[in-house]
């Protein structure tokens, strides 16, 4: 089988010129006695056995190993030499992401560890380089608990309902960058139509005296739109007599061009740090000029009301699970997205490879981003997630097409809820909800998508009944009585000491309807559709319904594709329609 090892530049949002690809073969082994650390595997990574494709999970057919047995701790290792044009710089080793837990050596000295599976991290390795070849050692731990993120990967070691096959350690891409010893270490593009600016808040790795930021802003074809230089702030902090290493900048925007699913304008953006003449430091990015907020029982995207038309997107591939084939595959993914009628996606259990929103920000397709859950609460569990919830969050908030955070979903982690521990679980909803619109006030946070809401800024219903007219029922047993339990579920939409505030209201799962004409072991929600015909038919029906509530405002259709067990999807496994795009275009309509 040709494989992928995706050798494409790993961070289209935020790009420096010079980079080098670890991805590739290493050796890989199991260490199902935890005897590496005591042997010092991690010296140079000699004893691993077996070999690897990188950034492919063990799990799957595409890294070469494709067991599905359980493996609590696995090693990887590798040697790499880094290019003499880089020497007097700093030099970054990058980890787009590894789950769950991994220890990192270079030369047999740790460079660091990190905790958690879907976000990024990287160790500065500058002084553990030798001259010519280096080793890099990771080892990786990945238990089957309940109170550690996991999504959609089962903790019972065999795939079982709506819970697939899981992914142990590096899936996404591994590389070094030569950076400066003062740089760039975080944005915030926060953008505001109505006032016609660009807020460009920034971090630096360091504060040194005299440094400058130049930003520059054109159009795709060149234009330029605006361009500042602002001395970096020498102010010191209030507590502490020693300066800031941060700063903003507001970059006019004048008559701004605005992003939407239907017109996807991004304007090109380069910052620099600089010292006089000489860059220190240049990230080169995008913006859209857009605004999300809600009033009146309304989502308003660019100060109109938007109805969202929203499909569930659990990002599973055949070959690579959690990794797609190519940035390609995730770009299809996001046209046929389109094709079929819809302006949105929700990312399900999964924070996803960059390149995803890369494509939703310049084809144009709302997100809604989503965390993967724990599924028991405990206060470890609600500290991981939360501690994850925030990177993922700082990694992603510089996408226009993301304008929802969705730290948890159906109550997964909070199961106390509905027991004797319900005050700690409906503070947890709580914290989140506050936590992340302390960190990003410019999108929407949804509390718990499904039911039992604490406070939301969307109120989201999940409701799987197949018959149009059962549906009809339910949500009007639910308009006169926003506490009832009114869906199959079993559970209220809204935690009973939360009122209805008037939030938006959204159907955000709905349907899943298998099809006997498809003839593939699984299973969908409900009786199966005989065929494909019927199964549109059924589609259009439900859709209806919604589009007859008037305080409905928007969707998510269950679901994408077809995931393992589950065959419920509009594409198949490998991501090819069933049907011609244009029936689903017909079926899933707006107001």
């Amino acid at each position: 089988m040709a494989v992928n090892l995706r050798t494409e530049y790993p961070r289209p949002n935020m790009v420096r010129e010079r980079w080098l690809c670890l991805n590739g073969k290493w050796k890989f082994d199991f260490d199902d006695r935890h005897h590496g650390l005591k042997e010092k595997w991690f010296d140079d990574g000699s004893q691993l056995r077996q070999e690897i494709n990188v950034p492919y999970a063990y799990q799957t057919p595409a890294s070469g190993i494709n067991s599905q047995e359980y493996h609590e701790v696995v090693w990887y290792a590798r040697d790499f030499e880094v290019p003499d044009a880089w020497q007097g710089d700093r030099i970054l080793l990058h980890f787009g992401a590894v789950d769950y837990e991994a220890a990192v050596w270079v030369n047999g000295i740790i460079a660091g560890k990190h905790e958690g599976g879907y976000v990024p991290f990287c160790f500065d390795i500058t002084d553990l380089l030798q001259e010519g070849t280096n080793q890099l050692v990771v080892r990786v731990v990945d238990e089957d608990r309940v109170n550690q993120p996991r999504g959609k990967q089962t903790a019972t070691k065999k795939q079982w309902g709506c819970w697939y096959t899981p992914v142990t350690g590096i899936w996404q891409s591994v590389w070094l960058e030569p950076v400066a010893a003062t740089r760039f270490t975080d944005l915030f593009l926060k953008p505001d139509i109505d006032e016609e600016r660009l807020s460009i808040e920034y971090t630096l790795s360091r504060f040194e005296s005299g440094l400058t930021v130049e930003v520059i802003a054109t159009t795709g074809d060149g234009k330029l739109v605006a361009r500042e230089e602002t001395a970096v702030p020498s102010r010191a902090s209030r507590w502490l007599d020693a300066p800031l290493n941060r700063g903003a900048i507001n970059l006019s925007v004048p008559s701004p061009e605005l992003w939407s699913p239907e017109r996807p304008f991004l304007y090109d953006l380069v910052i620099r740090l600089k010292d006089g003449d000489k860059v220190l430091d240049e990230l080169k990015t995008y913006f859209g000029m857009r605004k999300v907020h809600v009033q009146h029982g309304q989502v308003y995207l660019n100060n109109r009301p938007y109805y969202q038309r929203l499909i569930l997107d659990q990002g599973y591939w055949v070959e690579g699970l959690y990794t797609p084939p190519s940035a390609e595959a995730l770009r299809r993914d996001v046209e046929l997205t389109k094709a079929m009628g819809f302006n949105g996606t929700r990312k399900h259990q999964k924070i996803e490879d960059p390149y995803f929103y890369y494509f939703c920000d310049k084809l144009g397709l709302l997100v809604w981003s989503e965390m993967p859950a724990c599924y028991e609460y405990d206060v470890e569990g609600a500290e991981r997630l939360r501690r994850e919830w925030t990177e993922a969050v700082l990694r992603d908030r510089n996408h226009p097409s993301i304008i929802a955070w969705v730290p948890i979903n159906e109550g997964w982690g909070v199961d106390q809820l509905k027991g004797r521990l319900m005050p700690e679980a409906t503070a947890h909803l709580m914290a989140l909800y506050y936590q992340t619109r302390s960190i990003d006030d410019t999108r929407l946070v949804i509390s718990n998508d499904g039911w039992q809401h604490a406070k939301t800024d969307m109120l989201t219903i999940h409701e799987y009944t197949q018959e149009a007219c059962e549906l009809r029922r339910r949500y009007e047993v639910f308009k006169q009585n926003r506490h009832k339990t009114a869906f199959s579920h079993g559970l209220p939409i809204l935690l009973p000491e939360f009122e209805y505030d008037g939030a938006p209201i959204l159907v955000t799962e709905f349907g899943g309807v298998k099809v006997e004409e498809q003839q593939v072991e699984g299973w969908g929600y409900g009786t199966a559709a005989a065929d494909y015909d019927e199964m549109v038919e059924r589609i259009k029906s439900l859709v209806d319904v919604i589009l007859e509530q008037d305080e409905v405002v928007g969707y998510c259709y269950t679901q994408l594709t077809d995931v393992q067990q589950e065959v419920n999807g509009l594409l198949d496994h490998n991501h090819n329609p069933k049907v011609d795009v244009e029936l689903y275009k017909k079926a899933f309509r707006g107001k």
